[in-house]
């Protein structure tokens, strides 16, 4: 409550419940104990403190309320109503009206006081063995107390000026340590006051000149207690200070005891202190009067204004004397009552001299004055000659013949100077020759002198029979030297004709008085109230509180009045708008003149088209029905236009009233209101002609409107869209005009408003829309706009739209999507002149049969008119596809079909697009599948060359395939860059980038699974993971075939090796040629090299150069792997020239395999050769091995397999007739493999021959299909759901079993609810009886694991992950984030951040999130594109786009009420508050401008310059001037950079640096026009 903000409060006690509610929405309810049957307040209603009530449930200090408070009602009565105390009813204590600027004072304002009592309090000063206080001040006091600190036990700290000086007192009573400063701060200059507590010393620092005193010597070092008194004391605290003995606190006095000045840069122990921190304030104000730039701080202030600390020593004192004098002459002040003498002694003047040696009498030491005092005069009683020189000697001074006599002034101090000289001729002492100057202090001790009383207007006070009248100082006039004014009362002698009159209180009304204060009297309070007799009189005397004054006799005349209204001039309004009804308009005399007396004005009939309305103290105006003339002259009445409906007729309204002056009425009296109705008037309304496509601008030419009797600019006259056009759309700038949209008179001027049909006109046709005009929100009546369409009756109009169709569908071409037409119906047939290449067009039969496609070649306008067209995709994996025709009025090879022979025959050439919308309907598939190996306890990256997969699907990326494994018996998955994160997901990028290693511990042989997904479908497979030692073998080795003479590329086609030691790039296999070839050279780069790498290999740089000689050659080579080494053979094949007989492929069939099982490669499935070659001449070369097995060659013993015959490169036609080549199956969970060789018969080949193989599964293959649920819902496990394609499996008795449950929910049988189970049965699910159950929290997405188990055959399925989607429900009430006080501009718009105001909803987007606001009490909500629009509801997306603004009217502070839906539940009702500040304009710089006629001056910011008070945003301010009266004598202009001028009127503050005064043509032509030579 304490942020400075309004708050509305409200209490209520009903029975036993106790309620308070804070801004309407935030509510406590207590109940009391043991019930209450009735309240009592015996004691009366207390606001704002206790009073000094003593009351047992009141215990402690309670500080009093300090701030604002209004409409205080009590059971429908309004306490404050009136601040008039009433005896015995109401006391009021310290209040005022409206709300003091010192509760909005700044951090750094200033704080002035300026009365004797002033004084500020805040929380105590708080000093435990050190301590800091810090301030400025500026004064031009003599003697105040400055400030208070009370302690424990008595103790206190004091900080006062005294004499111009500041003294500083610490201790306990009457015993306390002093400390002065030297520097005089009482100059009215600022100076930095530093008080400081350090162990056991106490400092004073006055502008950077310290003094340093040690504290008592106590028991206990000084603590704080009780409030820092700050400028003055309270009555209770100055009554204990005047028993401390401090100066500037006498025990009698009547002087006031407060500092006088101003402070600012209070910081209590390096904490800010500002008046808004404050605890008690009296007489006092924010802000100060200075000619030291207020916005700097203090000590910025004393650096600029260079503030010395002033001593008082005048400078005529030369310092090389200084020492000497201080030693030679002692001098104390002399004291001297005020208006009094004293005597000059030898006490006061003493000299160190040593007479009797310097042979020097007292008489010849003679002290000359060579300054007279200010404030009195000296009598001399010495010769005259003397007396005549102003001199006396020391003798005189012994004799005492030296008087001061004091003029009676009020000043406390005095003083004179004097030098010192011989007049002895003998050889003096320096200082007795150089005749320096010397200043005597005196002291002026005050003397109370009587105040005198005196009447300046004359003893004659005249009013108004049985009125009051204000008795002011102009009447009664007191004064007093020594006394502060406000410390004079007055009392009221005798009690003559008490029957005729009194004086009475303003604050306490109806109550004579017998006395009262100056305060009073000059604040207005005092009133003479008469009520008898019209002679009466008042005998008055004054008093300071010891002496009184004169006594004066003020005669009191009543005369009878009478009053009259003298103005009812009424008032003149625009509709909808407001005016103030001040004086001039409505004012009454009494006896001709302008009363005193309280007058109010009574409505007695209210105003028919509007209100008659009163500003209240809060800036808002309220609608009254009684108002006073003290409001009128404020100018806080008005009246207000409120109808907004149009009038036919000028109408004019009024309101009748009755005048109350102090209880006298007058007859009923009518205020007339005249109001300038608005009438609108439509200028223009033109039908738009539209004959093409384009877009065509709507000018004013074609709709203009006007107003009558109220001028509205462009602006701000509106057109409101009541039904938007139905052929084409209405447009401003790009935007599409909807119902309710708004746009202006400006936008059509500005050419901003366009039509845009949709299609071309096909006939003579009309479009119209309707609209209203909006100007100061009052709406005419409907109008329409007319749009014609006039059509082109020969051109063909097209329509060809791009056709969607999905991937292996068709679709059927319709009207709307393909055909030529003109407006006279001619009749067009279509020739196909370029086919569609991923798709067929067919022709329908009525039979509903398709005809041949590809005879279709053309067809006509009944075919589509007809949907006989249509368009079939072939279902490959394409996205786009086109087909073109020409379209004519001449068919296919026949005569033109045209009714007129005039006319030409039209063609056009058509493209017909088509868009395929593409299906993933594709699982991935694995590319590469074999074992994965590894060094024993090693670790090796994971490439897509040991695990691949590919979706078939054309638009998916198989980098995004997502591998989720499971656990690994044998090793881990981590990441490359950081071994030690796992890795349990990963993409397939992963592993084309190198970011999976492998980490092998335990067995040597394992094998985990793998789930792949593209995010729809599903497929698993098993990795086996194979770790032995490092080891190097090779992986092809084909040989090479080059012709003679000719070379050839080595590629890893022709040789590869494979490791399983971690080897990331190819430079790492090493390749070492151990024995060169015999015929022809090997070359890397083309250069001979005895080395080379995998990776050269790939990149082809690898070459075989034949040298023409021999038909067979080979090489060795040196495979090296880290520290493993490989020998490899390389045989080069010469093929001779020449005819060859070709090899051909006699069978080739496929292999069908058991899962995990070998098949022999016999010769009724594989043969090749040609009739020249024997079998054992046909060879095979492996070019691409199995990837889920590998090939094996036995050996000559029957049923033994020969181990190092594995993965044979090479065999013959011959061996696999013998059956000694075998296909050996591992890789598990494939369906199918393959393997190409490279066949060879003498000197010819036959390249990459496919061999496929057919694998039986060995597991039982499960396929799941996901699916949706609704939150908290159920949904049944169907066949489709889980799925066992396999005709080898169909009708197998099974269960499924869950590997993992659900994480959000859980499966049931419709038998057992709510029963968790883990496994169920194929017939249940066949029978619809098993459910999963979501488990209602907000989670959207669950899965599961399952696989299907057999005893019977005692198979398994791999585990298959089902995910569920749930779809939400809106369950969730929205949360009130962000609710901040909106601080903006008055009359600004200001938009509202999700910073200030913001809700969330976790199952509810911002979009979806609904504000139902109230209007606001002070301006209204709207959107930024159209600010002068209120709303009421908005969303939080709109907030959190920037799109809500609130634009400010009226009041100063206020907001609205709101609450948040998401259209099911609500959050609670808040109150956003909005509170504004003026902004305001100051001339900052006027300097005026000096310039030499004929000549041209630049006018600058230093000559003129304007500012705002917005600190913040000043750069975003633009000050603009405006030219009301242009100069006599010159004219004002820009200059542009070419140095031409152009006259202006209107510029800004970044202007005038480019603007000039020109004096030369204007002068010219004034002399031209008297007749004078042309300058």
């Amino acid at each position: 409550m304490d942020d400075l903000v309004w708050h509305f409060v409200e209490l209520y006690c009903v029975k036993d419940n106790i309620s308070l509610i804070i801004d309407k929405h935030y509510k406590t309810t207590e109940q009391i104990a043991g019930g209450m049957p009735r309240l009592s307040f015996q004691h009366g209603i207390y606001i704002g403190g206790h009073g000094g009530l003593n009351v047992p449930y009141i215990d402690g200090e309670f500080p009093n309320f300090r701030g604002c408070m209004e409409d205080v009602i009590f059971n429908q009565r309004e306490i404050l109503k009136s601040l008039r105390s009433y005896p015995g009813f109401k006391k009021v204590y310290e209040v005022s009206l409206g709300c003091s600027d010192e509760f909005f004072a700044g951090q750094d304002e200033a704080i002035n006081f300026f009365s004797s009592r002033s004084y500020v309090t805040f929380t105590e000063w708080k000093v435990q063995r050190k301590g800091l206080l810090e301030f400025a001040l500026q004064s031009g006091t003599q003697q105040a107390l400055l400030l208070f600190q009370s302690g424990r036990e008595g103790d206190f700290v004091a900080l006062e000026i005294h004499e111009g000086l500041l003294k500083a007192h610490v201790g306990r009573g009457t015993s306390k340590a002093q400390l002065s400063s030297s520097c005089v701060v009482n100059d009215n200059k600022w100076h930095v006051i530093q008080l400081k507590f350090m162990g056991r010393y106490l400092d004073l620092i006055v502008d950077k000149q310290g003094e340093r005193t040690l504290l008592p010597l106590q028991s206990k070092p000084f603590v704080s207690e009780g409030p820092l008194f700050l400028g003055g004391l309270d009555n209770r605290m100055r009554e204990e200070a005047k028993r401390l003995e401090l100066a500037s606190v006498p025990r009698k006095s009547a002087r006031g005891i407060s500092f006088k000045g101003c402070l600012r840069g209070l910081e209590v122990n390096s904490e800010k202190r500002a008046l808004r921190d404050a605890l008690v304030s009296k007489d006092i104000s924010a802000g100060c009067k200075s000619s030291i730039n207020p916005s700097l701080t203090t000590v910025e202030n004393l650096l600029q204004s260079e503030v010395s600390c002033s001593t008082g020593i005048p400078e005529t004192i030369k310092p090389s004397l200084q020492d000497e004098i201080s030693h030679f002459l002692v001098l104390s002040n002399l004291e001297v009552q005020e208006g009094g003498r004293a005597l000059l002694e030898q006490k006061h003047i003493r000299l160190n001299v040593e007479f009797e040696d310097l042979g020097l009498h007292h008489s010849q030491v003679l002290f000359k004055i060579e300054e007279m005092p200010t404030h009195g005069f000296f009598q001399l009683d010495v010769s005259p000659e003397k007396n005549v020189e102003k001199a006396f000697t020391l003798l005189d001074l012994w004799q005492g013949k030296v008087w001061y006599v004091h003029d009676g002034s009020e000043e406390s101090t005095d003083h004179f100077t004097f030098s010192i000289s011989s007049k002895s001729k003998k050889e003096m002492p320096l200082y007795l020759q150089d005749h320096a100057a010397h200043v005597f202090h005196i002291t002026v001790l005050p003397v109370n002198d009587p105040p005198y009383l005196k009447l300046p207007e004359g003893n004659l006070l005249l009013l108004f029979e049985n009125s009051r009248k204000r008795v002011t100082p102009d009447v009664i006039h007191v004064s007093d030297p020594d006394t502060d004014s406000l410390s004079l009362s007055f009392s009221v002698l005798g009690n003559f004709n008490s029957d005729a009159g009194f004086l009475e209180n303003a604050r306490d009304r109806g109550k004579a008085i017998s006395g009262f204060t100056q305060k009073d009297l000059r604040d207005g309070n005092v009133f003479y109230v008469h009520r008898g007799h019209r002679n009466s009189r008042i005998v008055l005397r004054a008093s300071d509180g010891e002496l009184v004054s004169n006594t004066v006799v003020l005669r009191v005349m009543a005369v009878p009045w009478d009053f009259e209204v003298a103005n009812r001039t009424g008032v003149v309004v625009q509709q909808g708008g407001t005016v103030l009804i001040t004086r001039s308009n409505l004012s009454v005399v009494v006896n001709g003149q302008l009363p005193e007396m309280q007058t109010r004005y009574e409505i007695t009939r209210p105003p028919q088209f509007g209100q008659v309305q009163r500003q209240g103290s809060n800036g808002e105006w309220k609608q009254v029905s009684t108002f006073s003339q003290h409001a009128i002259d404020r100018s806080r009445v008005r009246y207000w236009s409120t109808v907004k409906a149009l009038q036919l007729e000028n109408v004019t309204d009024y309101f009748k009233f009755k005048v109350n002056v102090e209880g006298k009425v007058n007859e009923e009296l009518m205020f007339p209101v005249t109001i300038q109705w608005l009438k609108f008037m439509l200028l223009k309304n033109v039908p738009l002609e539209i004959t093409q496509k384009n877009k065509q601008v709507l000018s004013s030419d074609h709709l203009r409107a006007t107003t009558e009797g109220v001028e509205v600019a462009e602006e701000g006259l509106h057109f409101k869209l009541l039904t938007p056009p139905t052929k084409g759309k209405l447009l401003l700038g790009n935007k599409v005009l909807k119902t309710n949209s708004v746009f202006s008179q400006r936008d059509i001027t500005d050419a901003k408003i366009s039509y845009e049909p949709q299609e071309r006109p096909k006939e003579d046709s009309q479009d119209n829309f309707r609209f209203l005009i909006i100007a100061k929100h009052i709406e005419s009546k409907d109008y329409t706009f007319r749009i014609n369409f006039k059509a082109d009756k020969v051109h063909i109009i097209l329509t060809n739209k791009e056709l969607l169709v999905k991937e292996g569908e068709g679709k059927v071409i319709t009207k709307s999507e393909l055909f030529v037409q003109t407006l006279d119906n001619q009749i067009f047939q279509y020739k196909i002149t370029k086919s569609p290449q991923h798709g067929k067009l067919k022709l329908i039969s009525f039979t509903d049969s398709l005809e041949n496609s590809d005879n279709v070649t053309a067809f006509t306008d009944q075919d589509i008119v007809g949907e006989r067209l249509m368009y079939v995709h072939d279902d490959s994996e394409t996205q786009y596809d086109e087909f073109f025709i020409v379209a004519s009025t001449k068919g296919p090879d026949q005569e033109e079909v045209v009714r007129d022979l005039d006319l030409e025959p039209l063609s056009t050439e058509i493209q017909v697009t088509i868009s395929v919308e593409l299906k993933n309907d594709e699982k991935p598939v694995r590319v590469v599948d074999k074992v994965f190996h590894v060094v024993r306890n090693g670790q090796r990256l994971l490439t897509q060359e040991d695990l691949c997969y590919h979706d078939p699907d054309l638009d998916f990326d198989d980098g995004q395939l997502l591998y989720t494994r499971r656990g690994i018996p044998n090793g881990d998955l981590v990441q490359a860059s950081d071994p030690t994160q796992k890795l349990y997901k990963f993409r397939q990028e992963d592993l084309w980038e190198g970011h999976v290693l492998f980490k092998h511990w335990g067995a040597d042989s394992a094998r985990f699974v793998l789930f792949v997904t593209d995010g729809v479908h599903y497929t698993s497979s098993l990795l086996e993971v194979s770790a032995s030692d490092p080891y190097v073998q090779v992986a092809n080795n084909t040989g090479l075939l080059v012709q003679r003479g000719q070379e050839g590329s080595v590629t890893t086609a022709n040789l590869s090796v494979t490791t399983n030691q971690d080897v990331r790039t190819d430079h790492e296999i090493k390749f070492h040629i151990v024995q060169p070839p015999k015929h022809g050279r090997v070359l890397v780069n083309k250069t001979v090299s005895h080395s080379f790498s995998q990776h050269d290999l790939k990149q082809g740089y690898v070459i075989y150069r034949h040298d023409g000689s021999g038909d067979f050659d080979v090489f060795n080579l040196t495979v090296k792997v880290k520290d493993v080494y490989l020998e490899v053979e390389v045989y080069v094949q010469v093929c001779l020239d020449g005819y060859q007989h070709h090899t051909h492929i006699l069978q080739r069939k496929t292999l069908v395999v058991e899962e995990g099982k070998p098949v022999k490669l016999s010769r009724g499935k594989f043969q090749a050769g040609n009739e020249d070659n024997f079998p054992s001449e046909a060879m095979f070369i492996v070019r691409t091995p199995p990837m889920h097995g590998f090939l094996q060659k036995s050996i000559a013993q029957e049923d033994s397999l020969n181990t190092e015959e594995r993965s044979p490169l090479v065999f013959t036609q011959q061996d696999v007739n013998a059956g000694h080549i075998l296909y050996i199956q591992t890789v598990p969970g494939q369906q199918q493999d393959r393997f190409s060789l490279d066949v060879m018969t003498g000197s010819q080949v036959v390249s990459a021959v496919e061999i496929l193989v057919d694998i039986v599964p060995k597991w039982i293959p499960l396929e799941v299909r996901n699916f949706t649920v609704q939150e908290g819902g159920s949904k049944a496990l169907l066949q489709d759901h889980l799925k066992i394609p396999s005709q080898y499996f169909e009708g197998l008795d099974c269960e499924f079993v869950l590997l993992e449950p659900p994480k959000h929910g859980y499966i049931e049988s419709s038998d057992l609810p709510r029963i968790k189970l883990m496994k169920f049965t194929r017939k249940q699910v066949e029978n619809e009886l098993i459910y999963y159950v979501h488990d209602d929290s907000e989670e959207l997405l669950d899965n599961f694991t399952i696989f299907v188990n057999s005893s019977e055959l005692g198979k398994q399925s791999l585990p298959q992950t089902l995910y569920v989607t749930v779809e939400s429900i809106n369950d969730e009430a929205p949360v009130i984030t962000a609710n901040k006080i909106l601080q903006v501009w008055a009359n600004s718009v200001t938009e509202i951040t999700s910073g200030d105001l913001h809700a969330e909803d976790r199952d509810s987007l911002p979009q979806d999130l609904a504000y139902w606001v109230t209007p606001p009490s002070n301006g209204h909500l709207a959107l930024k594109s159209f600010p002068g629009r209120s709303i009421q509801n908005f969303t939080q997306a709109q907030i959190n786009e920037g799109q809500l603004v609130f634009v400010h009217t009226g009041a100063m502070s206020g907001g609205f009420s709101f609450q948040v839906t998401d259209g099911s539940n609500f959050a609670p009702r808040q109150i956003f508050s909005i509170t504004a500040r003026a902004l305001t304009i100051s001339l900052e710089v006027n300097r005026g401008l000096h310039i030499f006629p004929g000549s041209t001056k630049p006018l600058s910011s230093h000559d003129l310059r304007a500012v705002t008070n917005d600190v913040d945003g000043a750069g975003n301010r633009t000050v603009t001037f405006t030219v009301v009266s242009s100069p006599r004598l010159g004219r004002l202009v820009r200059m542009s950079s070419d140095n031409c001028t152009e006259d202006v009127s209107v510029f800004t503050q970044h202007l005038p640096e480019a603007l000039c005064m020109d004096l030369l043509v204007e002068l010219a032509v004034a002399l031209n026009g008297s007749g004078m030579k042309k300058i």
